[in-house]
């Protein structure tokens, strides 16, 4: 005998798939959302030729005004051989890091002529059993010529 798949297990697929569906798309939006967020700020270090106190002042600007989180729970002190050198004193939840050599050329005395900058911002996700998730998304800046000494 041929027998049917009964209405509940055919709304439990339905369901499931809507659920699945939803969850790629909110998550794919909060990537965007977190993308274009570090994509602003290292815009801003750009425009200011570096992390500085002018690039600090229009990021914290920026921050308020998308109403990005504020929960500063602190950074590592360097990554993907970075050091941090953004965010120690902020409200937001965003690390700004330092590449000093990023890059082979080297002048004729040896030295890195490239630098860069990266940023790290999260992704908060609230779910009523696991709580807060806290994912981050790391984006690296351009390379910039060294015209001088730096750091």
């Amino acid at each position: 005998m041929r027998q049917g798949i009964s209405e509940a297990a055919t709304l439990n697929i339905i369901i499931i798939f809507i659920v699945i569906v939803f969850g790629l798309l909110i998550g794919a939006i909060n990537y965007y959302k977190a993308f274009k967020v570090n994509s602003r700020v290292l815009d801003i270090i750009e425009k200011y030729e570096g992390y500085n106190s002018l690039a600090v002042n229009e990021i914290a600007v920026y921050m308020d005004k998308i109403g990005y989180v504020k929960d500063n729970q602190g950074c590592a002190a360097s990554t993907h051989g970075a050091s941090l050198v953004g965010n120690q004193d902020s409200n937001f939840d965003y690390c700004i890091y330092y590449h000093s050599t990023d890059g082979v050329a080297h002048d004729p005395k040896g030295a890195a002529t490239y630098y860069n900058y990266s940023v790290i911002t999260y992704i908060y996700v609230d779910l009523p059993i696991i709580n807060r998730l806290r994912i981050p998304v790391y984006t690296k800046g351009e390379r910039i010529y060294k015209f001088s000494a730096r750091k």
